[in-house]
């Protein structure tokens, strides 16, 4: 009998102290989840980066809740150089990545240690060039607020710092235009006692595809737009992403472009920061290569 009063009390012991393993303490948190190490959705590439603002960045959080960062565990081998190169496509970012990191030596980092990554930046810069009235050349680059004068002849002038695609779209009082990418003019009718070509050239439209750090001037070719006193405050959109813009796409053979359309593809566009360098950029970091980066500028007069 003694012994079974024994084997139920322990019974009872173990199972009391094994119960409280199921109840925390009234002033303890319940314990959080594990990190998850996430990894970006879209190869990452050195020249993504050429324009960083590192200085102006948030501190990292390291707890994965910064929906513009992800985090790596260190391996065992790496280094800041090979994690900046395999994770950012340049080693050259391993200085930016150590002080981002608050790391006391970029030579050293321990395996197990969580680095937090910050997703790369789509970035644009807008420009006129001008010809003022009397003047035989465009001038260099000046800021899209740049005052523009009766006479002036002036085109716009884009760079962006990835290769992708590019829209741009003019709205005043006549509507909203096209300007990037647009259909090149036909070939002029053939005068008369000359033989036409025995092939027409077809009218063809420009693709929106641009190269990193390469200019676009709008328009294209030939002289720029007069300045129209009238035109004053028209409003230019600008679009720049990664992939093609399918709702824009679809605007290229639209005959008449309303200012719903283009609000429409305003409201998918997240919202960036400017980078005041010279000259100033327009700044997306950006986690889907689908994700648009989009502004609007003021013609001024």
């Amino acid at each position: 009998m003694k012994r079974v009063r024994v084997g139920v009390i322990s019974f009872l012991i173990l199972g009391l102290f094994g119960g409280c393993a199921f109840f925390p303490k009234k002033d303890e948190p319940p314990p959080l989840p594990p990190i998850e190490e996430t990894k970006p959705p879209l190869s990452l590439k050195g020249d993504y980066f050429k324009a960083f603002p590192w200085d102006d960045l948030p501190k990292p959080m390291k707890d994965g809740n910064d929906p513009d960062t992800y985090l790596y565990t260190v391996k065992e081998g790496d280094t800041l150089e090979s994690i900046a190169e395999k994770e950012m496509g340049d080693p050259a970012l391993a200085a930016g990545l150590a002080s981002y990191n608050q790391l006391s030596s970029p030579a050293k980092v321990e395996q197990g240690q969580k680095i937090v990554i910050p997703y790369p930046i789509i970035g644009l810069t807008g420009q006129l060039i001008i010809k003022a009235k009397g003047e035989k050349e465009f001038s260099p680059p000046k800021p899209f607020t740049t005052t523009l004068n009766k006479g002036d002849q002036y085109k716009m002038r884009f760079v962006s710092n990835v290769n992708g695609y590019l829209y741009v779209f003019r709205e005043g009082p006549d509507g909203v235009v096209m300007l990037y990418p647009a259909k090149t003019k036909p070939p002029p009718p053939t005068p008369r006692g000359r033989k036409p070509k025995p092939t027409p050239e077809p009218v063809v439209r420009q693709t929106a595809a641009i190269r990193a750090h390469e200019a676009v001037l709008i328009p294209t070719v030939g002289a720029g737009f007069a300045y129209d006193q009238k035109r004053a405050g028209d409003r230019v959109y600008v679009f720049l992403s990664l992939r093609k813009i399918t709702a824009l796409e679809d605007l290229l053979d639209k005959k008449k472009i309303t200012a719903p359309d283009i609000e429409e593809v305003m409201r998918e566009v997240r919202i960036g920061d400017i980078y005041n360098a010279d000259p100033p950029y327009n700044l997306l970091r950006i986690s889907d290569p689908a994700q648009i980066l989009g502004i609007r500028l003021n013609l001024t007069g």
